[in-house]
């Protein structure tokens, strides 16, 4: 195998498993190929989940008719120390990473791969460059990265052993000081870090006392070419109903229920104009049984609205997205944790939807408030009412300023922009 300038390697491949942490992986990848002469190679995790299977002895395979695409095959992984139960994968995979001789090697994510290949990469490659992307906190919290208490819903501002305990009472104090230690001595190991919002990268410098200077905030870009959006036109009509869309992980803190809840609050205050919440959302069977019952009774109870309706479409791949997002008026972002970017915002400003997204996290990083959309204090159902309210009664002039802010918006995050920060990130330097 011939030398690669950067090796990407995330926990999925977006033709597997949609989502955005491995779309974003996979968009720099495609952005590298189309706008630089970097040799690069992706790799995309799998999970037995995925049921995407191969030869119980064959841990690595290229992906049918891609060029510099290939499958890792994981087996069973341990959320807990976040390494491969098989360590035979991970070794398999380390060598695999010899023959390529990179000059860098990105370990975008490392669920499904496992934390513990830095070392082994800083030991097999000790020239190599590495760098880890962080796409939430799950260097820090075992409730799937997000800092949200499984006790009462509410929010950490840090991750200390003995409130980690009280999340999981199975498991000690002592057992969280390990896997703090464990992650911080191996996340050392990597060179440099990259995050997509400052919020992320705050916390992984308070967390886990990585230098600041190594740490590279670099929103993740899109490329327009690949959203070929038409622009909303001028519509006089003020019959037809505002559609509100809701896109991605049908998954407890994503907070489809504040915006069933806001709905809700919506059709009591008996708006002049009918709406509808559309959502988008897949990988439903990643939430919990509880959170699916709730929301599916809030979906049933609001047949009784009078003035709005709520329309489930289900999950979409990254080519239906164009097509689901021309279905809607405004994309609704109502995550209850503090989401670190939210690419679904990027998204939608590419495809000129404005944007009502929760205030926390990256995500208040992200809408400019009045311009491209409006943000709403998190978790508050009347305050995102209120927020789709001001759709409702807004006229279409002022509706088309604000679609095209938020294309303009998404212009800014251009690719070619992005990998000049990138190549330094990386070290793989200029265009190859």
């Amino acid at each position: 195998m011939s030398h690669y300038d950067l090796v990407i390697l995330s926990l999925f491949h977006p033709k597997v498993v949609h989502g955005g942490a491995q779309q974003c992986a996979y968009d720099l990848f495609l952005n590298l190929r189309k706008y630089s002469n970097l040799k690069v190679c992706f790799i995309g995790a799998t999970s037995p989940q995925t049921n995407l299977r191969t030869k119980a002895s064959a841990y690595l395979r290229k992906v049918p008719g891609a060029e510099d695409e290939f499958y890792f095959f994981t087996g069973e992984y341990d959320y807990f120390w976040h390494n491969c139960v098989d360590s035979r994968a991970v070794k398999d995979l380390t060598l695999f990473l010899r023959k390529l001789e990179p000059r860098s090697v990105f370990l975008s994510h490392y669920m499904h791969i496992g934390i513990d290949l830095l070392g082994l990469l800083r030991f097999a490659l000790p020239e190599v460059h590495i760098s880890v992307g962080l796409h939430e906190m799950l260097f820090a919290c075992l409730a799937d990265g997000q800092m949200v208490k499984k006790t009462n819903g509410g929010l950490c501002s840090k991750a200390e052993p003995e409130l980690c305990a009280m999340c999981f009472p199975h498991i000690t104090a002592d057992t969280f000081m390990a896997r703090h230690k464990h992650n911080v001595d191996l996340l050392e190991m990597a060179d440099s870090y990259i995050v997509p919002a400052r919020h992320l990268g705050g916390v992984l410098v308070r967390e886990m006392g990585i230098d600041a200077q190594r740490v590279h905030v670099i929103n993740h870009p899109i490329d327009l070419e690949r959203y070929p959006a038409q622009a909303p036109m001028p519509d006089s009509s003020t019959q037809r109903p505002i559609r509100f869309g809701f896109f991605g992980q049908f998954v407890d803190n994503k907070g489809i229920h504040v915006l069933l809840k806001a709905g809700d609050l919506l059709n009591r205050s008996q708006p002049l104009r009918p709406f509808q919440i559309v959502i988008n959302g897949g990988n439903k069977n990643f939430a919990s049984g509880d959170y699916q019952a709730k929301v599916e009774g809030m979906i049933h109870d609001s047949h009784a609205w009078e003035h709005g309706e709520v329309v489930e479409l289900g999950g979409y791949t990254h080519d239906e997205l164009i097509r689901r997002m021309a279905g809607v008026d405004v994309v609704v972002v109502p995550s209850t944790w503090p989401e670190v970017f939210g690419l679904v915002v990027t998204e939608a400003f590419a495809c000129y939807k404005p944007v009502i997204a929760a205030f926390i996290g990256g995500l208040a990083e992200r809408v400019q408030h009045g311009v491209d959309g409006f943000n709403f204090v998190a978790r508050d159902p009347a305050d995102l009412a209120a927020k789709m309210a001001l759709f409702l009664e807004m006229d279409h002039d002022r509706y088309l300023q604000m679609a095209h802010a938020a294309h303009q918006t998404a212009s800014r995050l251009s690719p070619k922009r992005a990998l000049e920060s990138y190549y330094k990130a990386l070290a793989v330097g200029g265009h190859g």
